[in-house]
């Protein structure tokens, strides 16, 4: 988290605090009393980021509630004009530090009591100031000086990249169809599941779910969206409804079509009771603890009072509803089968890729080719290939994962090792196949089956991702300067101009379906354009595709269909005897 972008203790009391000043004072502090109140601050956030428009007047609903009078009139004395959407209090990073010190250190017996309510209220808006300031160092802010220009962009990167995505959570409007078509149409098609099972040692996903965690996958995710909703219903401060904020196991299911054991099953694979928390956290060792939340993200729900619950991130819990799935068994699999899966994961992201872009519908002269083959070998050559006029854009998809090490150790070295590792080969091969299809040796030239290269005059490659950390800035910029160092290698022909490498996330790509579907956008012009205008592709994709005014005003019909066929089973499955369909995935 970078100073100056959020208010911290030290922008009001001049003097930075030390963790050991905030653990004696959080201490005190009843456990189950604190974790409500932090829970009930990250519902109130999680509603504000979802809701245009919204975010600045929630953090003044935050300020007033949680930060007591000698700090607000420093704030009013020293900052009169700043506006809360411009340098918030309250942030997922903060929230979730704090809430961490809370199960380490807090007393967890003592109930919530109403008479010390505004007294906790105030104390963790204090803490949550202090943390602020915690989550930003001396020494990162000289490295954010030093060093070469590149030097100083990837340390941005490296600090930047687990705060942004916390604050850049998957959206549900974008999870929901994703789940429908990933787990529900594309796991019942026989030519993906055959496919997997093919390239991955006979591998399963709904079988080896069921056999693992002892309930249909489905059934899993619904449950899970369920669970979401309905904290989701007391999200809203501007309307608040505290019934929502804890769920009682007991009671729960009501009259839905969810039974006990079910919830039992779920609740199984997402809670965890705060002293088994504690001691996950304690085992942590080689992860920077500003950074890691893994130990939340496994397990969103906290068991604190009477064997009720409640979430200590509601964005953790809607995840659970795609990367999820894999996670979920892979915490139960064997070791030796972990790669396994890892591999059919790709090969369902690869499927889901190939099922936004083969299907698209739209005006436009696009033409997309899946996985087209080499001329006489019938080797695959690319993932995919769109093609528009003069315009060539090769493209591969990669559903890996950056490690936990590499993600939130918040070491450069770490994270560009992993990621020369892991990703910059996906650079490489587009670097290399590309300088094969218009080397300008033709005796070492390679031909794609069916497809004439001759006219083509711009090859504008692109790496589609699905790790949601990916969104984090400069990192297109890192695996671009890798396909650089590696077309470097590559004598092309004459008249042919290799653009820069695109990086798109798969909700960004998700986001590009729905313009062109539902506007005729024409996004191949449109990243065309920004390696053109940009070429070290240092601009944010989306603030980039913004600037057409096709991008971002309207619905894909194909991906609302799968929006509403999952509404309806959800619906049909939770609320068996009603006709009404609940209005999920766009909160």
């Amino acid at each position: 988290m970078i100073s100056g972008v959020i208010f911290s203790y030290s922008d009001v009391f001049d003097r930075q605090p030390t963790k050991e000043e905030l653990i004696a004072f959080i201490e005190k502090i009843p456990l189950r009393h604190a974790a409500f109140v932090i829970s009930r601050i990250n519902l109130a956030l999680r509603y504000a980021m979802q809701e245009k428009g919204q975010f600045g007047k929630v953090q003044e609903l935050l300020i007033a509630a949680h930060i007591d009078d000698e700090i607000l009139g420093l704030f009013k004395a020293r900052f009169p004009t700043v506006k809360c959407d411009e340098r918030p209090v309250f942030l997922p990073q903060s929230l979730l530090s704090v809430l961490r010190i809370v199960v380490t250190h807090c007393d967890p017996v003592p109930p919530p009591n109403a008479e010390n309510d505004e007294s906790v209220r105030y104390a963790i808006g204090r803490a949550c100031l202090m943390m602020n300031s915690l989550l930003f160092t001396s020494d990162e802010g000289k490295a954010l000086k030093s060093g070469t220009e590149d030097d100083r962009r990837t340390e941005l990167m490296t600090q930047t990249i687990a705060g942004f995505e916390l604050i850049n959570s998957p959206k549900a409007d974008h999870l929901m169809p994703r789940l429908q078509v990933m787990y529900r149409m594309l796991l019942r098609n026989p030519s993906v599941t055959s496919r997997i099972a093919l390239e991955c040692e006979g591998f399963d996903f709904e079988r080896e779910f069921i056999e693992l965690v002892g309930l249909p996958l489905d059934r899993w995710l619904f449950v899970i969206f369920a669970i979401y909703a309905y904290f989701l219903n007391g999200a809203n401060p501007l309307d608040p409804h505290p019934e929502y904020m804890l769920i009682s196991p007991g009671t729960f299911c009501g009259e839905s079509g969810i039974t006990q054991a079910e919830l039992e099953t779920v609740l199984a694979t997402i809670s965890i009771p705060t002293a088994e928390l504690k001691s996950a956290i304690e085992n942590e060792t080689s992860t920077d603890p500003r950074y890691d939340f893994v130990a939340f993200r496994s397990r969103p729900l906290l068991s604190v009072e009477e064997g009720k619950l409640l979430p200590a991130d509601l964005a953790f819990i809607v995840e659970k509803c795609h990367t999820g799935v894999q996670w979920t068994i892979h915490d139960k699999l064997p070791i030796k089968r972990r790669q396994t899966l890892f591999n059919a994961w790709g090969v369902l992201f690869e499927e889901y890729v190939h099922w936004l872009l083969e299907g698209m519908r739209t005006e436009l002269p696009i033409k997309y080719i899946r996985t087209p083959k080499w001329k006489n070998t019938k080797v695959e050559s690319f993932d995919g290939i769109l093609l528009q006029d003069q315009v060539l854009m090769p493209a591969e998809y990669k559903g890996g994962f950056l490690s936990r090490g590499a993600r939130y150790s918040g070491n450069s070295r770490n994270l560009l090792t992993e990621l020369d590792a892991k990703f910059a080969p996906g650079c490489d091969q587009l670097a290399e196949k590309i300088g094969a299809l218009f080397a300008e040796d033709d005796t070492v030239r390679k031909e794609l089956e069916e497809l004439p290269l001759d006219h083509f005059r711009s090859i504008v490659p692109v790496l589609v991702l699905q790790d949601h950390i990916f969104r984090v800035p400069f990192l297109n910029w890192y695996l671009n300067k890798k396909f650089q160092e590696r077309l470097r290698y590559s004598r092309l022909r004459a008249g042919v101009f290799v653009r820069p490498l695109t990086v798109i996330n798969i909700q960004d790509l998700e986001s590009i379906v729905h313009s062109v579907e539902g506007a005729n956008f024409n996004f191949i012009y449109a990243l065309h354009h920004r390696t053109i205008r940009d070429e070290r592709v240092l601009s944010d994709l989306i603030d980039a595709l913004r600037q057409f005014p096709q991008f971002g005003k309207a619905t894909s019909p194909r991906i609302k269909k799968a929006l509403e066929d999952a509404q309806a089973d959800w619906s049909s499955y939770l609320f068996p005897n009603s006709k009404k369909s609940p209005d999920i995935g766009n909160g």
